[in-house]
């Protein structure tokens, strides 16, 4: 093979005018796709190529193009990381990502060419590891999250169970892919509490397959000491999930007497929650109709918790009517002494 510029001055003309008048002939080929890495090397191979082959030459995009990559007779060396193989195959070093595209792989024989087309794809994996969570559809159903960005092609990602890939199990409601996520949704009731599952990724250039997991869990709940209010004061009942996996829904409702009716805000009643803290504010309190036990309901695709939060609700106390009586009862007990004293010894008030 000899460089385009070592060859004689006229010899270059001829060539560059034979190449010209070279008839462009439909030619018959092949397709074919082949993934690189960034930084890394790529052979690009010619295949069936003909031993009564008279010339092997390689285009980047247009197979009409001039001048090509590369020929058998002739070379075109637009950049030294390409080179041929055998007087056929492309080999590219150092890839790039402006190196992806189209490349064809033409033959000439005496009478017909044959064409193979090769697709080239730079491909680079994600850096870090696929992320897993869980949420709650809006049909209290679990769904998996497995997300694993950054790469290209998107890489592939399945859930499993025990080994097993969730796609084929009859629990799985609907499985859906969108770019670099992938998303399983769960009928509940195959559920239990800390079951595990796993998230594998894998991608067209990384030979290691990386896993996250999620461990779904049963809502914990825990709550302040039973409350005291007094009538027509305000008081607040809190409730906080410790463990919940994923985030449980939290609600209130009255004691036994309501039990699957729940407390809505509104009027005397203020619910609010940050985070996996949920706080009742009862206002004006009244002991005939808020006084007793409320329910605090915390609930995920596992299953529920429940936990009862007590109050107390009492009469205020007169502290005026209280001090007074205890300034009146202790003036009667000093007279009531005094009176006795003086009736059994009258002399002691003479004297003094």
């Amino acid at each position: 093979m000899q460089l385009l510029g070592a060859l004689p001055p006229a010899r270059l003309l001829l060539a560059l005018c034979v190449w010209r008048l070279v008839p462009r002939r439909e030619a018959a080929g092949t397709d074919e796709v082949v993934f690189g890495q960034v930084g890394g090397n790529v052979l690009l191979l010619c295949r069936n190529v003909s031993k009564e082959a008279t010339e092997v030459v390689w285009f980047q995009g247009d197979p009409h193009a001039f001048p090509p990559l590369f020929s058998s007779r002739v070379s075109f060396p637009p950049d030294i990381r390409f080179s041929l193989v055998d007087n056929s195959s492309l080999s590219i070093t150092q890839l790039r990502v402006q190196d992806e595209g189209n490349y064809t792989c033409r033959e000439v024989l005496n009478k017909t060419d044959h064409e193979h087309r090769v697709q080239l794809l730079v491909a680079h994996p994600p850096q870090a590891t696929p992320k897993c969570w869980a949420e709650t559809s809006s049909g209290q159903m679990l769904q998996l999250f497995c997300s694993w960005p950054g790469g290209y092609p998107h890489p592939t990602l399945h859930w499993r169970e025990e080994g097993q890939d969730l796609e084929n199990s009859s629990w799985v409601i609907s499985s859906t892919s969108s770019s670099d996520t992938h998303v399983e949704t769960l009928n509940s009731s195959h559920l239990s509490h800390r079951k595990v599952f796993k998230c594998v990724g894998s991608h067209v250039v990384k030979q290691e397959q990386p896993a996250c997991t999620v461990e779904i869990k049963l809502p914990s709940l825990e709550s302040d000491p039973p409350q005291t209010c007094f009538v027509g004061d305000n008081v607040t009942l809190t409730c906080r999930v410790t463990e919940s996996t994923p985030a449980a829904r939290l609600s209130w409702l009255r004691d036994i007497t309501q039990p699957e009716v729940e407390i809505q805000p509104g009027g005397r009643f203020l619910i609010s929650q940050e985070g996996n803290v949920s706080r009742l504010t009862i206002q004006n309190c009244s002991q005939g109709t808020d006084g007793g036990c409320y329910v605090c309901k915390a609930q995920n695709p596992v299953g529920l918790r429940e936990l009862f939060v007590c109050l107390t609700v009492k009469e205020p106390v007169n502290i005026v009517g209280v001090v007074g009586a205890v300034v009146a009862l202790s003036l009667l007990t000093v007279l009531t002494v005094t009176g006795v004293v003086l009736y059994y010894n009258p002399l002691l008030c003479l004297r003094g």
